[in-house]
């Protein structure tokens, strides 16, 4: 009867993606605005204020996949629980189910 179900919930992957998206917003958080450090070997004061720029708009980037990550985990988390909560009553039931069967 099991293996009639129409939904089918890798309950591990997810773990294992909730595992991977807290490892890659560590990264993300982790990564500096390193502009003034970077800044001598850019050469040109032109090619040196494209280079800000494109740091400038990376960080803005940056913050929005932060964002991203974060909704994505939360909703991963929330799957999780929902399908360990529901299989966690559906065992129990027939658990119960059995019991009152056998006497």
């Amino acid at each position: 009867m099991a293996n009639d179900s129409d939904l089918k919930v890798n309950v591990d992957l997810l773990v294992h993606s909730e595992s991977l998206l807290k490892n890659i917003k560590k990264e993300f958080v982790g990564l500096e605005n390193r502009t003034d450090d970077m800044r001598p070997f850019w050469g040109s004061g032109e090619i040196a204020d494209v280079m800000d720029e494109f740091v400038a708009n990376w960080d803005d980037y940056r913050a929005k996949m932060l964002e991203s990550i974060d909704t994505t985990g939360k909703l991963v988390k929330s799957t999780i629980d929902s399908f360990g909560g529901l299989d966690a009553d559906l065992a129990k039931g027939l658990r119960e189910g059995s019991k009152g069967k056998k006497k």
